[in-house]
């Protein structure tokens, strides 16, 4: 939850810029160039883990406090893991490629929530001042998975582990193993992003 101690004018202004500025960034990188082009997608229907993974996730973010949207807060750690696969998908009401990928995330979350899987999307909007926004986005979009809201400071460090782009881009998605670690991530949506999702869940599921 984003707090702003109100004792200190200096701290508010600074944390208005800091906010600003990331939100010019996620808005720099939530367009059409994140979007992969087709062409540079594997056309295989056969999934392949990643050779190469990505940076290591700070482990801090295990006790990140998520206000979610049906339900009390809870901690992120406590969303992984327990023998379970999870896909973490961050995302935003005013994202166009957020936005394409939702009917994909529905039908994920059909597809395999009777086999240990759960799909989780988390907003990187305000959740004092957009939560009433996102649960109409929620019920305009038929969105049946699991929702809450990511600090920025957390998002941030997701992004740094999915490659640190400058650009902070989302959407971003994360599939989590049933150990709780992360088993493959896409910065940016995919033309394949179902194909690539599903292959990247089945990875995880058989793995022990």
């Amino acid at each position: 939850m984003f707090q702003i101690p109100i004792n200190s004018s200096l701290t508010v202004r600074r944390f208005g810029l800091l906010t600003l500025l990331l939100a010019m960034l996620i808005l720099a990188g939530c367009s059409e160039s994140s979007v992969m082009n087709k062409a540079q997608s594997p056309g295989s229907s056969s999934y392949r883990p990643p050779a190469n993974p990505r940076g290591k996730l700070d482990e801090s973010v295990n006790t990140v406090n998520l206000a979610m949207l049906k339900g009390s807060n809870v901690k992120f750690g406590d969303l992984v893991g327990n023998n379970k696969v999870v896909l973490v998908n961050f995302w935003a009401t005013w994202c166009s490629p957020c936005r394409r990928e939702i009917p994909d995330l529905i039908a994920l979350h059909n597809q395999f929530k009777d086999k240990g899987v759960e799909i989780i999307g988390l907003t990187v909007e305000d959740p004092q001042m957009e939560r009433n926004r996102v649960e109409m986005f929620i019920q305009q979009f038929s969105m049946n998975y699991r929702v809450g809201f990511s600090p920025q400071d957390m998002f941030m460090k997701f992004n740094a582990a999915n490659g640190g782009s400058p650009r902070v881009p989302i959407p971003q998605t994360f599939i989590f193993g049933k150990d709780g670690k992360i088993v493959d991530s896409l910065a940016g949506l995919r033309g394949d992003f179902r194909q690539w999702a599903e292959g990247a869940i089945n990875h995880a599921l058989s793995k022990t």
